[in-house]
Protein backbone atom coordinates (compact mmCIF):
# COMPACT_ATOMS: atom_id res chain seq x y z
CA UNK A 1 0.00 0.00 0.00
CA UNK A 2 3.12 2.49 0.92
CA UNK A 3 3.50 1.81 -2.75
CA UNK A 4 0.41 2.88 -3.90
CA UNK A 5 0.97 6.23 -1.84
CA UNK A 6 4.55 6.99 -3.41
CA UNK A 7 3.30 6.49 -7.10
CA UNK A 8 0.55 8.93 -6.24
CA UNK A 9 3.25 11.40 -4.90
CA UNK A 10 5.42 10.88 -7.70
CA UNK A 11 2.30 11.57 -10.11
CA UNK A 12 2.40 14.76 -8.52
CA UNK A 13 5.79 15.87 -8.75
CA UNK A 14 5.68 14.98 -12.13
CA UNK A 15 2.71 17.14 -12.77
CA UNK A 16 4.93 19.75 -10.68
CA UNK A 17 7.87 19.62 -13.15
CA UNK A 18 5.40 19.49 -16.31
CA UNK A 19 3.54 22.32 -15.17
CA UNK A 20 7.14 24.54 -14.47
CA UNK A 21 8.12 23.27 -17.66
CA UNK A 22 5.70 24.71 -19.56
CA UNK A 23 5.92 28.30 -18.05
CA UNK A 24 9.67 28.01 -18.79
CA UNK A 25 9.17 27.70 -22.75
CA UNK A 26 6.34 29.94 -23.19
CA UNK A 27 7.11 33.55 -23.16
CA UNK A 28 4.94 36.12 -21.01
CA UNK A 29 3.44 39.01 -23.16
CA UNK A 30 4.89 42.04 -22.28
CA UNK A 31 2.35 44.22 -19.76
CA UNK A 32 0.45 46.82 -21.86
CA UNK A 33 -1.32 48.57 -19.00
CA UNK A 34 -1.40 49.49 -15.98
CA UNK A 35 -1.54 46.43 -13.49
CA UNK A 36 -4.54 47.23 -10.79
CA UNK A 37 -3.16 46.87 -7.25
CA UNK A 38 -4.02 44.06 -4.81
CA UNK A 39 -6.03 44.52 -2.03
CA UNK A 40 -6.24 42.08 0.81
CA UNK A 41 -9.02 40.43 1.63
CA UNK A 42 -10.49 39.96 5.03
CA UNK A 43 -13.99 38.20 4.25
CA UNK A 44 -14.84 35.84 1.52
CA UNK A 45 -18.77 33.84 0.74
CA UNK A 46 -18.96 31.55 -1.37
CA UNK A 47 -22.34 31.14 -2.20
CA UNK A 48 -23.42 26.91 -4.61
CA UNK A 49 -26.63 26.76 -6.47
CA UNK A 50 -27.82 23.84 -8.14
CA UNK A 51 -29.01 24.06 -11.42
CA UNK A 52 -32.18 21.86 -12.04
CA UNK A 53 -34.91 22.23 -14.53
CA UNK A 54 -34.57 25.73 -15.02
CA UNK A 55 -34.20 26.02 -10.79
CA UNK A 56 -31.87 27.79 -8.83
CA UNK A 57 -31.83 26.00 -5.68
CA UNK A 58 -29.25 27.15 -2.76
CA UNK A 59 -27.14 23.90 -2.23
CA UNK A 60 -24.45 25.33 0.25
CA UNK A 61 -22.09 27.85 1.19
CA UNK A 62 -18.28 28.73 2.87
CA UNK A 63 -17.79 31.72 4.95
CA UNK A 64 -13.87 32.51 5.33
CA UNK A 65 -12.21 35.15 7.75
CA UNK A 66 -8.61 36.43 7.37
CA UNK A 67 -6.83 38.63 9.14
CA UNK A 68 -5.28 42.13 7.89
CA UNK A 69 -2.14 39.92 6.44
CA UNK A 70 -4.48 37.82 4.72
CA UNK A 71 -3.96 35.02 6.66
CA UNK A 72 -6.97 32.76 6.69
CA UNK A 73 -8.41 33.03 10.64
CA UNK A 74 -11.69 30.75 10.06
CA UNK A 75 -14.15 29.28 8.09
CA UNK A 76 -17.73 28.27 8.12
CA UNK A 77 -19.70 25.52 6.48
CA UNK A 78 -23.49 26.23 5.27
CA UNK A 79 -25.91 23.58 4.62
CA UNK A 80 -28.86 23.59 2.43
CA UNK A 81 -31.28 24.50 5.41
CA UNK A 82 -28.71 27.44 5.74
CA UNK A 83 -27.45 26.26 9.12
CA UNK A 84 -23.47 26.01 10.00
CA UNK A 85 -22.69 22.43 9.93
CA UNK A 86 -18.56 22.90 10.31
CA UNK A 87 -16.81 25.16 11.73
CA UNK A 88 -13.35 25.37 11.00
CA UNK A 89 -10.30 27.42 13.02
CA UNK A 90 -6.69 27.56 11.94
CA UNK A 91 -3.31 27.56 14.35
CA UNK A 92 -0.21 29.78 13.77
CA UNK A 93 2.84 30.06 15.40
CA UNK A 94 4.26 33.42 16.23
CA UNK A 95 6.03 33.80 12.49
CA UNK A 96 2.64 33.71 11.14
CA UNK A 97 3.14 29.64 9.86
CA UNK A 98 0.20 27.52 10.05
CA UNK A 99 0.78 25.05 12.37
CA UNK A 100 -2.64 23.27 13.19
CA UNK A 101 -6.14 24.25 13.07
CA UNK A 102 -9.37 22.02 15.09
CA UNK A 103 -12.43 22.23 13.97
CA UNK A 104 -16.17 21.23 15.07
CA UNK A 105 -18.33 19.47 13.40
CA UNK A 106 -22.34 19.89 13.65
CA UNK A 107 -23.25 18.53 16.95
CA UNK A 108 -19.87 17.94 18.37
CA UNK A 109 -18.89 18.72 21.42
CA UNK A 110 -15.20 18.15 21.41
CA UNK A 111 -13.08 19.87 18.23
CA UNK A 112 -11.25 17.33 15.51
CA UNK A 113 -7.30 18.63 16.01
CA UNK A 114 -5.69 19.68 12.76
CA UNK A 115 -1.32 19.06 12.90
CA UNK A 116 0.17 20.59 9.70
CA UNK A 117 4.10 20.11 8.81
CA UNK A 118 6.88 19.49 6.51
CA UNK A 119 7.65 16.47 5.46
CA UNK A 120 11.29 15.13 4.69
CA UNK A 121 10.11 15.47 0.78
CA UNK A 122 9.52 18.97 1.40
CA UNK A 123 5.64 18.59 1.22
CA UNK A 124 2.85 19.63 3.42
CA UNK A 125 1.36 17.18 5.45
CA UNK A 126 -2.06 17.37 7.32
CA UNK A 127 -3.04 15.29 10.22
CA UNK A 128 -6.22 14.87 11.71
CA UNK A 129 -6.79 13.68 14.94
CA UNK A 130 -9.61 13.04 17.89
CA UNK A 131 -9.96 13.76 21.19
CA UNK A 132 -8.31 10.50 22.17
CA UNK A 133 -5.29 11.92 19.95
CA UNK A 134 -6.17 9.07 17.38
CA UNK A 135 -5.24 9.29 13.90
CA UNK A 136 -8.80 9.52 11.72
CA UNK A 137 -6.86 10.73 8.40
CA UNK A 138 -3.73 12.29 7.20
CA UNK A 139 -3.15 14.17 3.38
CA UNK A 140 0.43 15.34 1.96
CA UNK A 141 -0.34 17.90 -0.74
CA UNK A 142 1.39 19.38 -3.32
CA UNK A 143 1.80 22.83 -4.61
CA UNK A 144 2.66 24.34 -8.01
CA UNK A 145 4.83 27.66 -7.71
CA UNK A 146 1.85 29.71 -7.00
CA UNK A 147 1.06 28.37 -4.02
CA UNK A 148 -1.62 25.90 -4.89
CA UNK A 149 -2.62 22.93 -4.23
CA UNK A 150 -2.34 20.65 -7.13
CA UNK A 151 -2.53 17.17 -5.59
CA UNK A 152 -3.71 15.80 -2.52
CA UNK A 153 -2.81 11.97 -1.28
CA UNK A 154 -5.30 10.32 1.20
CA UNK A 155 -4.58 7.60 3.68
CA UNK A 156 -6.58 6.30 6.45
CA UNK A 157 -5.58 6.16 10.16
CA UNK A 158 -4.28 2.88 9.31
CA UNK A 159 -1.87 4.48 6.85
CA UNK A 160 -3.93 3.04 3.71
CA UNK A 161 -3.61 4.44 0.59
CA UNK A 162 -7.26 6.28 0.14
CA UNK A 163 -7.14 8.47 -3.07
CA UNK A 164 -5.59 11.24 -5.03
CA UNK A 165 -7.55 14.78 -5.02
CA UNK A 166 -6.10 16.56 -8.76
CA UNK A 167 -6.70 20.45 -9.26
CA UNK A 168 -5.60 22.33 -12.03
CA UNK A 169 -5.15 26.12 -12.18
CA UNK A 170 -5.19 29.38 -14.86
CA UNK A 171 -2.57 31.36 -15.48
CA UNK A 172 -4.84 34.13 -12.81
CA UNK A 173 -4.66 30.98 -10.14
CA UNK A 174 -8.32 30.39 -10.23
CA UNK A 175 -9.17 26.57 -10.07
CA UNK A 176 -10.12 25.60 -13.96
CA UNK A 177 -10.59 21.62 -13.38
CA UNK A 178 -10.31 18.64 -10.38
CA UNK A 179 -11.06 15.32 -9.80
CA UNK A 180 -10.60 12.59 -7.30
CA UNK A 181 -9.47 9.08 -8.18
CA UNK A 182 -10.03 6.50 -5.18
CA UNK A 183 -8.07 3.62 -4.35
CA UNK A 184 -8.80 1.82 -7.60
CA UNK A 185 -7.62 4.33 -9.53
CA UNK A 186 -11.39 5.67 -10.55
CA UNK A 187 -11.98 8.99 -11.39
CA UNK A 188 -15.01 10.32 -9.98
CA UNK A 189 -17.04 13.51 -11.14
CA UNK A 190 -14.29 15.72 -13.04
CA UNK A 191 -15.31 19.34 -12.45
CA UNK A 192 -14.55 22.30 -15.02
CA UNK A 193 -14.68 26.03 -13.72
CA UNK A 194 -16.02 28.56 -16.34
CA UNK A 195 -15.54 31.69 -14.92
CA UNK A 196 -18.06 34.67 -15.57
CA UNK A 197 -17.74 37.77 -14.00
CA UNK A 198 -14.50 39.64 -11.54
CA UNK A 199 -14.58 42.27 -9.57
CA UNK A 200 -12.45 45.80 -10.31
CA UNK A 201 -9.77 43.71 -8.51
CA UNK A 202 -9.66 40.95 -11.22
CA UNK A 203 -11.17 38.32 -7.97
CA UNK A 204 -13.79 36.52 -9.63
CA UNK A 205 -17.19 36.96 -8.33
CA UNK A 206 -18.92 34.31 -10.25
CA UNK A 207 -18.64 31.08 -12.23
CA UNK A 208 -20.14 27.93 -13.66
CA UNK A 209 -19.53 24.50 -12.24
CA UNK A 210 -19.94 21.45 -15.13
CA UNK A 211 -19.61 17.57 -13.66
CA UNK A 212 -18.23 14.93 -16.49
CA UNK A 213 -19.03 18.57 -19.18
CA UNK A 214 -22.79 18.63 -17.87
CA UNK A 215 -23.59 22.67 -16.19
CA UNK A 216 -24.44 21.34 -13.03
CA UNK A 217 -23.77 24.70 -10.31
CA UNK A 218 -23.25 28.56 -10.43
CA UNK A 219 -21.06 30.28 -7.70
CA UNK A 220 -21.44 33.55 -6.34
CA UNK A 221 -18.46 34.97 -4.31
CA UNK A 222 -18.77 38.08 -2.10
CA UNK A 223 -15.55 39.62 -1.14
CA UNK A 224 -15.02 42.52 1.66
CA UNK A 225 -11.34 43.38 1.60
CA UNK A 226 -9.26 46.15 3.90
CA UNK A 227 -9.39 49.47 3.92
Amino acid sequence: MKSNILTALAVAVLLLTAISCEDQQTPKAAATEVETPKKNILKETIEEYDLRNDSVIFRSATIENFDQDGHSVDIYWIGPKRDTTLRFYRKYDANKKLVGAEYFEKGDVEPTLDTVYTNAEGLKVEVSMNSKREIVWKSTIATDGEGNEVARVYENRKGAYRGLDSTFFDDKNRMVKGFYKNAKGQKKKIKTYEYTKEDQYQNWTERKMFVNDTLQQRHIRILQYAI
